[in-house]
């Protein structure tokens, strides 16, 4: 592996977002260490076991701190059932690196309100399905930096997610948390939205019935990403994203009703889901946009007067 970036990596929390992005940075040519204070599983060794051997665990995440060390925070909330949001490990991962000589971006998905009280050089929350996250670690469909101030000093990794990202934004960090909360509301329901609308034609008695069901939704939604009939939204982030969210702007007076139902329909969805279980199971990835043919030929114009520019200036 050449290492020919400047930075080097510590992934503090090696989860299944931490691991995505130490899989991605280490193939895009990085030096990676992690720091965990449990012992890990794996996420993704069936695809990715070599890769595995070229990060390094940490004993303390400072053990590989310096002006060029840049920490990729990812450790994970905790969401009760009825909502309440605990950031106590992210909080502790953060007070781990106040000495820090390095730069620190926050990964982990936390409510705006509790942002101003977290110490970060950058907030970009990240954007990840499970089945494809180390793809799109270093590919992401949206590049979303929230920061407090005008920080002259980014990491050279901030260039190439933007260079690959289909959509950038630059602002605040509660302002990047709403955009993260919003992207995950609006797909959980979308899949509650189909999944009730489904049974309201009728029941997913057998194969039959869900292809008959089937054949009205699809002919609107295209069998387009949460937009297939079939089991309830579950996963990692979508059910507590979505509590934490209306519970806590619902505490502040705010009228949540439509999401807070949201979240009894794919409760009830969970327990026809369990009398049925053969309803089909699905995953969602980001769709890259069709680059059209005048994209490609401005691109390419640009590559060509770049090169040009280049080779009058050597001579």
């Amino acid at each position: 592996m050449n290492f020919t970036q400047k930075e080097i990596i510590t992934i503090v929390g090696y989860g299944w977002v931490g691991q995505a992005n130490a899989l991605s940075f280490s193939n895009a040519g990085y030096k990676v260490y992690y720091y965990d204070t449990g012992k890990p599983e794996l996420r993704y060794a069936d695809k990715y076991a070599e890769l595995y051997k070229t990060i390094t665990p940490l004993a303390s995440p400072l053990a590989q701190d310096s002006g060029n060390t840049w920490y990729i925070i990812c450790v994970g909330d905790r969401v009760s059932f009825d909502g309440e949001q605990d950031i106590s490990a992210i909080q502790g991962a953060l007070e781990s690196l106040k000495n820090t000589k390095g730069g620190i971006v926050l990964r982990s998905t936390v409510l705006p309100a509790h942002l101003a009280s977290l110490h970060f050089d950058y907030y970009v929350p990240e954007f990840l399905h499970e089945k494809k996250a180390v793809e799109e670690c270093m590919t992401p469909q949206y590049f979303i930096v929230g920061s407090r101030d005008a920080i002259s000093r980014q990491p050279s990794f901030f260039n190439l997610w933007q260079q690959r990202a289909t959509k950038t934004f630059y602002g605040t960090p509660e302002e990047a948390s709403y955009l993260k909360y919003l992207s995950n509301i609006w797909n959980a329901l979308r899949v509650a939205f189909v999944n009730e609308f489904g049974n309201a034609m009728a029941y997913p008695v057998d194969k039959e019935k869900i292809a008959g069901i089937e054949k009205v939704t699809d002919f609107f939604f295209e069998r387009k990403s949460y937009l297939r009939y079939g089991k309830s939204f579950g996963g990692h982030c979508l059910p507590k994203d979505t509590r934490a969210f209306f519970a806590w702007h619902k505490k502040q007076g705010k009228d949540m009703s439509l999401i807070e139902g949201m979240c009894k329909s794919n409760d009830n969805h969970q327990i026809i889901e369990k009398k049925y279980p053969h309803l089909p199971e699905w995953f969602s990835e980001w769709v890259r946009p069709q680059i059209s043919g005048w994209v490609a030929l401005r691109a390419l114009k640009s590559s060509i007067q770049k090169k040009l520019k280049k080779l009058f200036r050597k001579t």
